[in-house]
């Protein structure tokens, strides 16, 4: 089961998905609805109408408010009733008809929200690394495992020669070459680790602009940068927890150099390649098994790390372990 990171923002949905409907989102373990408002402003609530239940998804949008599909009643953006139809007119809505609201930002193409204790820190999400330098296909996948699952293969060296089949450079790479050995840098970074390839000298090193990047960055980004003369290229991936196995993978993949995002819905190739397998390794972790079960070698390293650093932020200890863990490791794999 894996464990849910709360005092972070996450991507609710992509912001051209998000229209004049309400949406219904499921986020860490709540059932959110998102709906804009007059001024065409993102808002996310719990999906729960706080008179009899209902689904407030299941509704619609009204001069920017929600409205309840059951009785009518009607909730702003900071989920307090503001109508309720079947009053007379000399009732009074009490202050306590609300709805939970959760704090959202909007920014690169998502939606984000908080769902942390207390006000959000930092104040507004992370923007996305050279959003404005490229065009971007974007996408959502949904998957049956844990997002620790996915986040960890894609931080993984060696998966691409057996899963990606005809897609991965890696691949093509590995039919043409044969297995090399290789070194790759794994470094500590503020917020997470990165892979590095080619490793520079020193830890101390800026990361060089030319060669192969794989950063992951709590609670659940990866960027992969590949910048080389012949080839380039960048992806992004938020792995969304869902609920206890499940999370959803929102991504974008860059087309060429320029501005703007398009729609793909789930196409993508690699994604459903890493699906086929990594969602097949959930019961393991499960114990439907029995007992302990993995085994590690060298090549393991970067998954293990990422394992940990989720461990520790899930603890609240990363802050103050961060400085004490090996900064950086050469690891040597044959690919």
């Amino acid at each position: 089961m894996q464990v849910l990171l709360r005092n972070y923002w996450y991507p609710a949905c992509a912001s051209s998905r998000l229209d004049s409907n309400p949406k219904a989102v499921r986020l860490l373990d709540q059932d959110l609805v998102l709906f804009r408002d007059s001024e065409r402003r993102a808002h996310a609530l719990l999906d729960r109408c706080c008179h009899r239940g209902a689904k407030l998804s299941v509704g619609q949008v009204n001069q920017g408010r929600i409205a309840c599909r059951y009785h009518g009643w009607e909730y702003d953006g900071a989920g307090r009733c503001v109508h309720i139809p079947s009053l007379v007119a000399s009732g009074r809505i009490p202050n306590s008809f609300m709805v939970p609201a959760f704090p959202c930002f909007e920014r690169d193409s998502y939606v984000w929200l908080w769902m942390g204790d207390g006000p959000p820190h930092p104040r507004e999400p992370p923007a996305i690394p050279e959003f404005a330098d490229f065009e971007w296909l974007q996408g959502s996948t949904p998957f049956n495992c844990a997002a620790l699952r996915m986040i960890e293969n894609n931080m993984d060296w060696c998966h691409p020669v057996f899963t990606h089949e005809n897609t991965h450079p890696m691949w093509f790479m590995n039919k043409a070459q044969g297995f090399q050995e290789v070194v790759y840098e794994l470094r500590l970074t503020e917020n997470g680790c990165q892979i590095i390839f080619p490793p520079t000298q020193n830890a101390e090193d800026p990361v060089p602009e030319e060669g192969f990047t794989d950063r992951f960055e709590l609670p659940c980004a990866v960027f992969l940068r590949t910048q080389f003369p012949r080839m380039s290229y960048r992806v992004i991936m938020f792995h969304v927890p869902t609920g206890p196995d499940t999370f959803r993978l929102e991504w974008m993949q860059t087309r060429q150099p320029g501005s703007g995002v398009t729609w793909m819905g789930d196409e993508n190739e690699i994604f459903k390649q890493d699906r086929s397998v990594v969602e097949t390794t959930e019961p393991a972790y499960r114990g439907d098994g029995g007992g302990e079960f993995e085994c590690s070698v060298e090549a393991d390293a970067s998954t293990l790390l990422v394992r940990r650093i989720v461990k520790l932020a899930a603890a609240g200890e990363w802050e103050r372990k961060r400085v004490v863990l090996m900064q950086r490791r050469l690891v040597r794999v044959r690919s």
